[in-house]
């Protein structure tokens, strides 16, 4: 589904005086959350994946591709090419900026442009068309997003947040699904660690009762 263009004025205004956000013109913003386009545009993160600007408007690049500054849907991997400035491309391994420049994709992540360069935003931030090193916390799903995202090239794994986990293809908190074992600040600690070492909300049930027992 196509992304409404997010304004400026209304973009995370709650949050303006926390450390740690990011300047795009007038508005501040957090980098997990949002990628800034052109120093102008907001797009957020949905399900792990950042949306992208096509001339002023959000979008899903495992769904559209920005075609020479206009969207168009397109079925992943079936060889369809589209234009970008005098370049063809496959929107299955290549995302079309401004019009005239590619950057590639590893599975359904794209990179995102900064200058002339093309880089992952888990490992850079762009100011200014200049690439900076990022030093924030790790990308990851919030809870109730899909941590799971499937194409016809397969199935990839994205990393829910801290203390969420991984139940029925979304990050969930496990204290909201069983609230009655979280009373205790040790079946807490419990359900954090299981979330660290990857331990399904089911797993963790039977693990808690064993104990109880």
């Amino acid at each position: 589904m196509l992304l409404a263009h997010f304004s400026l004025l209304a973009t995370i205004a709650a949050g303006a005086a926390a450390q740690g956000l990011l300047s795009c013109g007038e508005a501040q913003y957090n980098y997990t959350e949002y990628t800034c386009f052109d120093d102008t545009t907001l797009c957020p993160v949905q399900s792990g994946i950042r949306t992208l600007d096509c001339n002023g408007a959000c979008y899903d690049p495992n769904k559209y591709t920005c075609s020479n500054t206009t969207l168009e849907s397109y079925s992943p991997y079936n060889g369809e090419l589209f234009d970008c400035g005098v370049a063809r491309y496959d929107p299955s391994k290549y995302v079309c900026y401004d019009g005239d420049m590619l950057c590639d994709k590893s599975g359904v992540t794209p990179t995102l442009p900064c200058g002339d360069a093309c880089y992952f935003a888990s490992e850079y931030t762009c100011t200014d068309g200049v690439l900076s090193q990022y030093t924030g916390p790790n990308v990851c799903v919030p809870d109730y997003g899909d941590d799971e995202i499937c194409n016809d090239q397969g199935c990839f794994l994205l990393p829910c947040c801290p203390g969420l986990i991984s139940v029925a293809d979304k990050c969930r908190d496990p204290c909201e699904l069983a609230p009655s074992s979280c009373g205790a600040g040790s079946s807490k600690r419990f359900y954090e660690v299981a979330a660290r070492q990857g331990v399904s909300e089911r797993q963790g049930l039977a693990e808690r009762q064993g104990l109880a027992e």
